[in-house]
């Protein structure tokens, strides 16, 4: 798949060092309150939405002569973040969702953007981020699992992410060199309920662990995959 300048880097520097399924505990800051030298470098090209739109649709940082739909802007913003969150930038991602996934301002996200066009997949990719944030305490004092399980839950059910998942859990699952079958058995299932209950459970064999590391990885690019065909769709 083809991305943009400013992405393939990005892209190329998340698939050389994937990221554990469980990341660091969040900061819950405003974009301006984050210090992005805390990221790899790699992040330094990516400063706005129009940096996910490929090249023949810019035209000095505007939208090109046909312009932008609501859906490619506002998904847009979401690519944006989970751009940052392929390099560990789990904030960041946060608060460029929280607009589109909660109807109301926040401090950390600022002016909510009603009826978002791209709301699905914000709120889907909202619960990734709380998922990463895993085991430790977040939001509203919400551990990250807890946290994940009510965005999911949020998320229309006629998401697209769900069933192409579903189908990406299978592929990791088939191509997988199981070390013994109770880890096979472990791993079964690829709903959104089943997967946070698998990173959830603790005293997973190192084998597991991996398994999870790779299935996480594979969900972030498969839903950073669908935000590019939406932005540069047409």
């Amino acid at each position: 798949m083809l991305f943009s300048d400013a992405v393939e880097p990005v892209v190329e520097y998340f698939r050389s060092n994937p990221l554990p399924y469980q990341g660091e505990p969040m900061l819950y800051e405003p974009m301006d309150g984050l210090d992005k030298r805390r990221l790899p470098d790699v992040i330094e090209g990516v400063k706005e939405r129009e940096d996910m739109f490929l090249g023949e649709r810019r035209q000095d940082k505007r939208v090109n002569s046909t312009g932008w739909s609501k859906e490619q802007e506002h998904t847009a913003d979401v690519m944006l973040g989970l751009v940052h969150m392929l390099v560990g930038g789990v904030d960041e991602a946060h608060d460029l969702v929280l607009p589109h996934s909660l109807p109301c301002d926040t401090e950390w996200g600022g002016p909510a953007v009603l009826d978002s066009a791209a709301m699905a997949t914000a709120t889907y990719t909202h619960a990734l981020v709380h998922r990463t944030e895993g085991g430790h305490e977040g939001e509203l004092g919400m551990i990250g699992w807890k946290n994940a399980l009510t965005w999911f839950s949020e998320t229309p059910t006629e998401c697209v992410l769900f069933g192409r998942f579903g189908r990406v859990a299978e592929r990791v699952r088939e191509g997988w060199k199981w070390e013994s079958e109770e880890d096979r058995m472990r791993c079964q299932g690829g709903g959104w309920r089943e997967v946070v209950g698998l990173f959830s459970q603790e005293g997973k064999s190192e084998g597991v662990e991996r398994f999870c590391n790779a299935l996480h990885n594979a969900e972030m690019e498969m839903v950073l995959e669908h935000c590019n065909r939406v932005v540069n769709s047409g």
